[in-house]
This record gives C-alpha cells, structure tokens and sequence, in this order.
C-alpha cells in the first residue's frame, strides 16, 4: 500500500513521508517485529503512516483514495494469501475530526458504492505505531519484483 499513497501522491507538496509499520497491537506489545506481528498474538494491524502537508492535501483525500486501493469488505485478509488480523481494515485517527472524516466516508462508501456489503473497515483512535523493519521500507522502490498484494490497486470506485 505505501507504493500507491507514494506513486500517487506528489512528494514532497503533498506527502512528506510514507512509513510501514504496525499500530494499535495488545498493550504489552512494545516494538514489534514483522515474526512476531505474523503470529496474530500481537493483535497489531500493518499500517503505513502517512505525514503530510493539509494546506495541499486533505485527511479527507487520504482516507478516500485508502478506500479506493483495497477491499474494505474483506474481514481480515487482503488477497488471496494475506490472512490474519494483522491484515484487517483500518484508519487510525489522532483528532476527533479525523474520526470524523472516517466514519463519514466509510458510511457513504458502505452506502453509495457497497450497500450489498458489509465495509468492515475498523476506525478507531491511533494508540500506538511502531516502524517496520528497514527492508519494508520503500520495499516496492527497492525490490521492484517484490511480492505486491494483487487486491491493492487503484480501481474507479471503492469496493472489490
């Protein structure tokens, strides 16, 4: 996912950095690693972290174009391979009005693009958010035949 906010976005007007990482696991968790997250005990989800500018973009862009870029009906899994709930849907806000930008998108996506389905995508309060490992960083830039999830894309309209 960091690869399509980068390719997408205009760095550096728009988006300052794009960081891979992991929020919101157990409370005893503290640094995580990419093993560990894998084992589901961590209760964390892999994240990016996205710092920008909001006088040239909105949180309200941001979190539309998430919307646009992965199944948000797909209860912890993305792809046909990707399955646990370090994999589930989410948007964590650090400001009320964050949450409420969210919650009002997520609601008109169910309502406008998805009303046969169920948008599972969690919106909870950003509790904590750790880096991955250096070689998740920038991984698509470095490994251009990496493994790409084949759900994450760009499509018209939010949804499959």
């Amino acid at each position: 996912m960091e690869h399509l906010f980068r390719r997408h976005f205009d760095i550096p007007h728009q988006i300052l950095d794009v960081k891979v990482g992991y929020a919101n696991g157990n409370s005893n968790v503290y640094s995580p690693s990419y093993e560990s997250v894998c084992t589901g005990n961590t209760n964390c989800a892999e994240t990016v972290l996205i710092s920008y500018i909001p006088e040239n973009i909105t949180y309200g862009d941001l979190t539309n174009f998430f919307f646009h870029i992965h199944d948000p009906t797909t209860l912890n899994k993305q792809g046909p391979d990707n399955v646990g709930t370090q994999y589930r849907s989410g948007i964590y806000y650090t400001t009320p009005e964050q949450q409420q930008i969210a919650s009002d998108l997520k609601r008109l996506v169910q309502e406008e693009w998805l009303p046969n389905d169920t948008v599972v995508t969690e919106i909870e309060p950003l509790l904590s958010f750790y880096d991955a490992e250096p070689y998740h960083q920038l991984y698509l830039e470095i490994n251009e035949n990496g493994y790409h999830c084949p759900s994450h894309y760009l499509r018209d309209t939010p949804g499959h």
